[in-house]
């Protein structure tokens, strides 16, 4: 399944900026900055780049994001204030997906939530599904089957894996095939600006030279200018509309039946949609050149505008160790499906969260246990803290003051961290410190009888965290609430029956471990004790099979020093918590 196509790249010069002896020149318009790159396009010929980037007079969101069109970090502006426009790359539905899609996805997922949940943005999300394509077409062909079975099946499979893998649905999901005269369209308007032309096969490609700028999001190959051109004015210009061929889907168009290019159906869907400029655009880095190029080029050209889309964010490829990019044509690709037969959800997501999204990322499988390890050391505190909340748990008392401090603390290194590109690394690390800080305090040994609780500043703890991992990172744990809410479901009872398990384990537990009043009287050798524990070992076994048996219910039991507490589990049949639980 490719990733499908995004939109645009940012337009190019080429003028006179460069001075009599060949240097850089740096020109402003207006009061935005004009970066000039020198590109040797031919031979004994210089032509300019102007990788100019103007920063949009907008709405300051409080985000610095990585601007792919011009390799820095700057600030983001919308167009429109609290709304944001983004279109990304969908998928090329003629195969089933694969991890690397899935990291991909995952990872827009998240700076989708931090953009609406953290800063507090209306995110219109457009993802553009690609249903017609020479990988589509191919494919019917092997199988003698009609084009649309493919798409459909594959369309259908994607959204299901999308929906496990918790990636929350785009605003909307264009077809190709759904927008064919809005392309048509758009086609003809570029031609009208005398910007494509039409060839005697009845396709059309977009005239480069005519633009005048293209060459912005990647330095330009300079071998294209020697290579034969054919039935193109020149070997850089890309097709808009391919006429139709033998046995093909086909449309009817002023230039004969034909079907829409590669580049051109996120222009005119995006448009069409989100209207004649864009907030944000995204995608994997292996469409930066030449796609995003195109993309670029032609809505300027159409749209009749120096700059389509304001900003780029790209994500790095994921990788198998020792291998390329993982690809299909490498046959080194591992399935979304035999991904969550071997890992949880929470552990994917999870190990999306310890890279940043721009870096190539490595599959191993010492990169996902150090997933699982994070993961199982956050669900281990939480379990805690919530034993502790409803008195499950004892230790002396919390450090209210230094607790609520940390907290503050975390919260505003989060926010600058994903403030900065989205920096979930370093937002992970804050709340691992903050972690540490309520482990050491909820291990602290009770001095006395007392029943003085800091319920309070707990929850407040555990609240943050829960909102943090759920609903901005997408990773499910159990929330405080929802043991009470269950119980309340059921009139009361299942506290009740859970207390009394757990009171009544935690006796059989104390008894076979010679734990119990009655043991501690006793007056034993080393050798009867152990021979005793040892006729008890049964009793253990029994424990541990009614917590994995309550476990595979929802409900999860935790053993501490002195005590045992319960809480309810990660949700999902087979489920989250059973995986990594295995997995550890």
């Amino acid at each position: 399944m490719g990733i499908a196509r995004c939109l645009g790249c940012l337009a190019l010069h080429h003028n006179s900026a460069i001075g009599p002896h060949g240097h850089m020149a740096v020109s402003a318009m207006g009061h935005h900055a004009n970066i000039i790159q020198q590109f040797r396009l031919g031979i004994g010929r210089r032509w300019l780049s102007s990788i100019s980037w103007i920063p949009p007079e907008g709405h300051d969101t409080g985000v610095t994001l990585y601007n792919s069109a011009i390799k820095s970090k700057v600030p983001l502006k919308t167009i429109h204030p609290g709304l944001l426009t983004w279109y990304s790359c969908g998928p090329t539905v003629y195969d089933s997906a694969h991890i690397g899609h899935a990291l991909s996805y995952v990872k827009f997922d998240i700076i989708r939530r931090i953009l609406s949940r953290i800063f507090g943005l209306n995110v219109v999300m457009v993802v553009g599904i690609t249903d017609i394509d020479d990988k589509i077409i191919k494919r019917a062909k092997e199988l003698n089957v009609n084009f649309k079975e493919i798409t459909e099946l594959h369309e259908q499979e994607f959204f299901a894996d999308m929906d496990r893998l918790r990636v929350l649905r785009p605003s909307l999901a264009p077809r190709v095939t759904e927008y064919v005269p809005h392309i048509i369209s758009f086609v003809q308007g570029i031609i009208d600006r005398k910007l494509a032309y039409a060839v005697n096969d009845g396709s059309v490609y977009f005239d480069t030279k005519a633009y005048g700028r293209y060459g912005k999001m990647s330095p330009l190959d300079e071998s294209l200018d020697m290579r034969g051109a054919g039935i193109k004015k020149s070997a850089r210009d890309f097709a808009l509309w391919k006429g139709a061929k033998g046995g093909e889907p086909s449309w009817d168009s002023p230039w004969g039946r034909g079907r829409p290019g590669w580049h051109i159906e996120c222009s005119a869907m995006a448009s069409h949609i989100l209207g004649t400029q864009l907030d944000l655009h995204s995608g994997g880095i292996d469409l930066l050149f030449p796609h995003h190029e195109n993309e670029e080029a032609q809505c300027c050209g159409y749209h009749g505008c120096h700059q389509w889309c304001n900003y780029w964010i790209h994500t790095g490829h994921l990788h198998t160790k020792g291998t390329e990019k993982m690809s299909k044509s490498l046959s080194n690709t591992i399935g979304i499906q035999a991904l969550l037969e071997q890992h949880s959800v929470n552990t994917f997501r999870l190990f999306c969260l310890l890279s940043h999204y721009r870096n190539k990322v490595e599959y191993t499988q010492m990169s996902m246990a150090q997933a699982k390890a994070h993961l199982r050391r956050i669900r281990s505190f939480l379990h805690d803290a919530y034993a502790y909340i409803n008195g499950q748990l004892k230790c002396a008392p919390l450090d209210e003051a230094g607790l609520k401090q940390k907290l503050v603390e975390t919260r505003f290194k989060v926010k600058r961290s994903l403030a900065d590109d989205f920096d979930t690394v370093r937002a992970l690390d804050a709340v691992l410190d903050l972690i540490n800080l309520g482990n050491k305090e909820l291990q602290k040994k009770p001095q006395s009888t007392s029943l003085s609780r800091s319920a309070g500043t707990m929850v407040a703890v555990c609240s943050y965290i829960h909102y943090l991992m759920e609903d901005v990172f997408g990773i499910h744990f159990p929330s405080v609430s929802d043991a009470s809410n269950l119980s309340l479901e059921s009139g009361g009872r299942l506290s009740q029956v859970m207390n009394s398990v757990v009171d009544l384990r935690q006796q059989v537990r104390a008894f076979a471990l010679l734990q119990d009043e009655d043991s501690m009287k006793q007056v034993l050798t080393p050798d009867e004790k152990k021979a005793k524990r040892k006729e008890r070992i049964p009793l253990l076994k029994a424990c541990d099979n009614l917590r994995d048996n309550l476990l595979k219910s929802g409900l999860h039991i935790k053993d501490h020093h002195g005590s045992t507490s319960w809480s309810i589990a990660e949700e999902s049949v087979g489920s989250d918590q059973l995986k990594e639980d295995k997995e550890s």
